[in-house]
This record gives C-alpha cells, structure tokens and sequence, in this order.
C-alpha cells in the first residue's frame, strides 16, 4: 500500500487539497476532501484505490 500526506485548506467556497509528492486538486465540500484525495492520487500515479491511503491534514 502507498501512504500519502495531503493538506486541505480552504479558499472562499472550496478546498485546494494538495498531496506531498503528487500535486494539487480542489473539492467542493469538506465532506468531498477525503474521496477528492484518492482519486486524484489514482489518476496521477495509475494505482488502484485500495492500494492508496492518504491521510488527510485540514488547516
């Protein structure tokens, strides 16, 4: 399994979410962070979902 750090921070009316090692995407909500995170982390590096873990850091 691959661990990943992301720090979510919000700006106006969304989230810009940005992932140690990988880049930045953005949510909506703060319910939409963590889903946001593994997606975005699945399509950057082609790993299945279950392979990836990304432990959220809300500031």
């Amino acid at each position: 399994m691959a661990d990943y750090t992301a720090t979510a921070i919000c700006e106006g009316d969304h989230w810009i979410i940005d992932v140690d090692g990988v880049g930045t995407t953005q949510a909506d909500s703060v319910e939409d962070i963590d889903e946001m995170a593994v997606e975005f982390v699945t399509a950057v590096t082609h790993t299945a979902a279950q392979d990836v873990a990304v432990h959220v850091r809300i500031v």
